[in-house]
């Protein structure tokens, strides 16, 4: 398929005059830490909630998966929803959204309203993960390496945010409560309303508006729900489950409907000339396994510490700090390096020294001594998928036009959910078979 370039527009200023275009990158940088860590903060949580709520092992589980669907399902909708109504717009209503269902989640009395606060968190979660990296991009298309630099600032903070979850998660559940694992987002998401008001321009009037792609919008919805729900459910119920082969079947049928839609559509949700960028391609691929290995690993570090060393919630958390350091770290320091040279060999360090840590990991006892089993291994863990991150994030934004910012970001956004729900069901499965073959 050749890519049909579509006619460009020079863009309508986003920043109010004399403000710095750092400003945007602070807010969008925040807002994507807040999202990405709320995805892992309640995890060491639950335990405490379970106790709280008395909750079943099955709404447990929905206390995450709530969040993940909703997050994974929306994703696509949202990135186009911000180049459609403007980058303000959808930005406020998706703070607002995900700061009043974080009061409503801390707030909760029973499991039905926990579960509900979830999944609206989850809506929330997917205009404030499409909208941030848009931003971003937005604000430093006139400079690639201003746009290098901030681009390596959101994807450090937005991987690190993960691992700093869980340090987060922990503390506030040993100290303050399950409850304010959720109530930490509102002080956030409030000053980050407040600075997108005060700092950001209302998008321009148009005089016509592309409609949106409403059965691109419901299709795509639902096969990335049946998709991520297969995924997820996979480590309660099995593979060979006929709710999970079902939700798959679904998706498998629903993903090239879509496509077809898509192809025929005057105003698509996914413009498919998009996919003609090799280096779009190159990065959603990365992406997807990224989000693999990144998620996998620190639901594994995090198991293996509190079930075989019996650590608490707030130890494990820890001792996760390094990796979430290190992942920061990695991109901030080589982001210079990037905008000078290119980012060609950086997946391939990147790599070898995260399988060094990954390998180092696998040889973890049970009884684990911080310093020289835990430490090092992270560190190198967090350190390469850093770089690899970074060579990810550069690839899907370089060479996108402006007014494919919200796309290119929704495409990543999926790509790296996706891979983060196939990680952690591919690791349980693996877990599962090899305790069924010791046993």
């Amino acid at each position: 398929m050749s890519a049909v370039p579509l006619p460009v527009s020079p863009p309508a200023p986003l920043l109010r005059p004399h403000l710095p275009a750092w400003l945007i990158v602070t807010m969008a940088c925040t807002a994507s830490f807040m999202i990405v860590m709320d995805g892992s903060i309640v995890n060491v949580a639950l335990p405490a909630i379970e106790r709280d709520l008395q909750l079943s092992h099955a709404a447990l589980q929905w206390v995450i998966d709530a969040y993940l669907l909703a997050l994974g399902g929306c994703m696509l909708l949202a990135a186009r929803a911000g180049d459609l109504y403007g980058r303000r717009p959808v930005l406020q209503a998706g703070l607002a959204l995900f700061t009043l269902a974080s009061l409503a989640a801390g707030l909760a009395a029973s499991a039905p309203w926990l579960l509900a606060a979830r999944a609206v968190q989850g809506v929330g979660a997917a205009v404030l993960a499409t909208s941030s990296m848009a931003l971003v991009m937005a604000a430093t298309h006139h400079d690639k390496a201003a746009r290098a630099r901030a681009m390596s600032l959101w994807a450090g903070l937005n991987s690190a945010g993960f691992a700093f979850g869980v340090v987060i998660g922990g503390v506030l559940t040993d100290l303050a409560g399950w409850r304010w694992v959720m109530f930490v987002n509102v002080p956030v998401g409030l000053a980050l309303m407040a600075g997108v008001a005060a700092s950001l321009l209302p998008p321009p009037p148009r005089s016509a508006r592309p409609p949106l792609d409403l059965p691109g919008a419901l299709v795509s919805t639902l096969a990335s729900v049946a998709l991520v729900y297969g995924i997820t459910q996979s480590t309660e119920l099995g593979w060979a489950s006929p709710t999970v082969l079902g939700a798959l079947v679904a998706a498998a049928v629903l993903w090239p409907l879509f496509v077809a839609i898509e192809a025929r559509s005057a105003s698509p949700l996914v413009r498919l000339s998009i996919f003609a960028l090799p280096n779009l391609r190159v990065g959603n691929g990365l992406m997807l396994c990224l989000g693999a290995t990144l998620t996998a690993s620190v639901f594994l570090v995090s198991a293996m510490l509190q079930h075989g060393a019996g650590c608490s919630a707030r130890d494990t958390g820890l001792a996760m700090l390094p990796m979430g350091v290190a992942l920061a770290a990695a991109r901030l320091l080589f982001a210079g390096r990037l905008a000078r040279n290119g980012a060609a060999r950086l997946p391939l360090w990147g790599a070898l020294v995260a399988a060094a840590g990954l390998a180092w990991l696998a040889a973890m006892p049970a009884e684990a001594i911080f310093l020289t089993q835990v430490l090092g291994p992270t560190l190198l863990v967090g350190g390469g998928l850093g770089l690899v991150i970074l060579a990810a994030t550069h690839a899907v934004t370089s060479g996108v036009p402006l007014q494919d910012a919200g796309l290119a970001s929704g495409l990543a956004n999926t790509a790296r959910q996706l891979g983060g729900a196939l990680g952690v069901a591919a690791l349980a499965t693996l877990a599962g078979a090899v305790a069924q073959g010791a046993g």
